[in-house]
């Protein structure tokens, strides 16, 4: 089994632009005993009742005997329910978590953000929670996984959840100025956020690990879903103000383009010289794949900047077209190489290596 060192020494290559002599990729092959879900299946259910941690961190380990092909590496989510806990910040700044059958979900609480404080509290419940878990992970650490960093969440996100959207929205056009003071709070407060896991996980692990990517350095894994209901000026205003907040704290910058409908927003940031690398969220089933003439001039855009391509494929022939595409130095595909297991899938991949 390769080390994972030689994985992340790979990945780091990428961020800086080197190449490797072919594309990045990701591939994992189940074992069958291994039940991928099943960390899923006992994650946490009620916010009355804390989780198993210790039989989640079990779960986990078994799920590192999977086979990792290329740059797939072992990793410990950050998990607090089925679906995984997004945009944690909204919790760990006052709001009221909910636990629903196929996700968590942070209830509205603030009222008027001139009264609402925007800081990150070490002491916060779910703060705490969050801490318990991944000293449980990291103290379970052998250099054979990656432990997950929390999955913190953008300010625009993150503050519609506690404000619930209709109300953030008349916010950003009626109080602009006390949205950018919040949003200037917020990006104070993850960046604490952020530092106080990070100490916890630089125990054990170098560089930085988001949800999507681990990085050779402090990792800012961007996003904002909330700008699928915002103009590109408004994105300027509010996001990229936000970003400039971060830009002196990470060192990698990834964002996470999540639909077509925030491509719009995609010359914007392409103008910001420290976003490094740009993530096309997997496209749902029946939408355009990544290899779709749909993504493919994004994609080139994307190229042409010299920036990495963080993109999925769903077979070999989407694969190839990728390949075909795009500067195979700057991408990493997730998935898409065929192979029932890992003798047939190590063939293809030597094949289609030789030949690009």
């Amino acid at each position: 089994m390769e080390k994972l060192e030689d994985k992340l020494g790979r990945i780091e290559s990428w961020w800086k632009g080197r190449g490797i002599g072919r594309p990045l990729f990701k591939k994992t092959l189940p074992q069958k005993h291994n039940d991928l879900t099943s960390i899923f299946d006992i994650a946490w259910k009620s916010e009355r009742e804390s989780p198993d941690f210790n039989k989640t961190v079990r779960l986990n380990k078994n799920r590192h005997e999977n086979i990792y092909l290329g740059e797939a590496y072992p990793v410990a989510p950050h998990i607090w329910g089925p679906r995984g806990t997004p945009e944690v910040m909204a919790a760990y700044l006052g709001g009221r978590v909910v636990f629903r059958d196929e996700t968590v979900w942070v209830e509205p609480v603030v009222e008027n953000w001139e009264d609402f404080p925007v800081m990150f509290d070490s002491k916060n419940y779910w703060a705490g929670m969050s801490r318990n878990l991944m000293e449980r992970q990291l103290a379970e650490c052998d250099g054979t996984f990656i432990v997950s960093m929390p999955v913190l969440g953008d300010a625009l996100t993150c503050m519609s959840l506690l404000r619930g959207s209709e109300n953030m929205l008349f916010d950003i056009i009626e109080k602009p100025g006390v949205v950018m003071q919040k949003v200037k709070d917020f990006a104070c407060a993850w960046k604490k956020a952020h530092a106080f896991f990070h100490g916890l996980y630089r125990t054990k692990l170098k560089g930085d690990s988001s949800w999507l990517i681990w990085a050779p350095g402090i990792l800012c894994t961007c996003e904002c879903d909330f700008s699928t209901m915002i103009s590109p000026a408004m994105f300027e205003k509010f996001v990229v103000f936000e970003l400039e907040q971060m830009k002196n704290y990470a060192e990698y910058f990834i964002w996470h383009l999540d639909g077509y409908e925030e491509v719009r927003h995609l010359d914007m940031l392409l103008s910001l010289p420290y976003i490094k690398a740009i993530q096309i969220a997997p496209p749902p089933a029946g939408k355009p794949s990544c290899a779709s003439e749909l993504w493919l001039p994004v994609l080139r855009k994307i190229a042409e900047t010299g920036r990495g391509i963080y993109v999925y494929a769903n077979n070999e022939h989407e694969v190839k077209t990728l390949l075909n595409n795009l500067p195979p130095q700057q991408l990493f595909i997730d998935g898409g190489f065929p192979g029932e297991n890992a003798e047939e899938a190590d063939a293809f991949i030597k094949k289609l290596f030789n030949v690009f």
